[in-house]
């Protein structure tokens, strides 16, 4: 049992290494130079040459005190800024994540709309196959389906919601947590591998936005942010349209599983998507709906299947 939990610690260690203390210490050396250089002296390492030089001859830090103070300070702040980058991951996938019901969300919904249909009349409109082809790719870059969130990532992680809907009678929301547990494990381990690039790209976005705060002080702080912003949204385009196909290939394979595992507790013969919603969501189908479950204690009350 210690040597079980000595390894947990010990991966603990290296993840919170990796994702807090390495680059908060990076950030926290980048803010000590942005604050050296400023704009005028932003490209001159002369200027932070002398500066150090500065530093590592005063008696202050070159006492045991003093470096303990020094080492102290860098683990503190480096923890601090990582945490900030995490949690301004964690808002930017909130923002990846809105479904633009409000302004200034819905006018860019309305934006990605006007694209798409252009996108649609070009098809329609296409004299060969080639050029339809090209049209339909302009398309799907935009949007799988009619744009309906305010981010290209938002909408390509609705497309298996209303494609299982569409193709099954079934609600994804519902019935994933039980395809969760029939899946194999190398399912829920690509599955998992994705959601955590996913996760990655949203916070080195974070931090994106922390190295632009130093471009007040030192304009290559905005060079450093744009970069990794790019970064950070070209691989969060990749690891949502992975997840999404995954997600996806899981229903389309596990689905017919799922409907014989339930069956029995019906007392019935596998079950069809809409039977297979009823049951996972403890609700029945309301057929004046179509589209919608009512729960079984407020009847009449419809919900949105999406």
């Amino acid at each position: 049992m210690s040597g079980f939990l000595a390894e947990i610690g010990k991966k603990v260690a290296e993840r919170w290494v990796a994702l807090l203390a390495l680059p908060g210490l990076l950030f926290l050396a980048a803010a000590v130079t942005s604050w050296t250089l400023g704009h005028r002296h932003a490209l001159d390492p002369a200027v932070l040459g002398r500066q150090v030089t500065v530093w590592s001859t005063d008696p202050a830090t070159r006492s045991f005190g003093g470096l303990v103070v020094i080492m102290v300070a860098c683990t503190v702040g480096a923890v601090a800024v990582g945490l900030a980058a995490s949690g301004l991951g964690h808002a930017v996938e909130r923002l990846w994540a809105l479904q633009g019901a409000r302004a200034p969300a819905r006018w860019l919904v309305t934006l990605r709309r006007r694209r798409f249909e252009r996108a649609v009349r070009r098809v329609e409109s296409a004299g060969t196959a080639d050029a339809a082809a090209r049209a339909i790719a302009m398309a799907d870059r935009i949007c799988l389906l009619q744009p309906a969130r305010p981010t290209w990532i938002g909408d390509r992680l609705r497309v298996p919601r209303v494609r299982v809907a569409e193709a099954y009678g079934l609600d994804l929301d519902s019935c994933w947590p039980h395809l969760w547990l029939i899946v194999p494990e190398e399912s829920r381990t690509a599955v998992q591998a994705a959601r955590d690039s996913l996760n990655a790209a949203a916070r080195l976005t974070g931090w994106s936005s922390l190295y632009l705060l130093l471009a007040v002080w030192w304009w290559p702080g905005a060079v450093i942010a744009g970069l990794l912003f790019a970064t950070a949204w070209s691989r969060a385009r990749m690891a949502a349209a992975t997840l999404a196909d995954l997600v996806e290939a899981i229903v389309d394979l596990y689905v017919g599983d799922l409907s014989d595992r339930l069956a029995p507790a019906r007392q019935a013969v596998p079950l069809t998507g809409r039977s297979l919603t009823s049951l996972l969501r403890k609700s029945r189908w309301d057929p004046d709906y179509p589209g919608a479950w009512s729960s079984e204690s407020e009847t009449g009350q419809a919900r949105d299947a999406h």
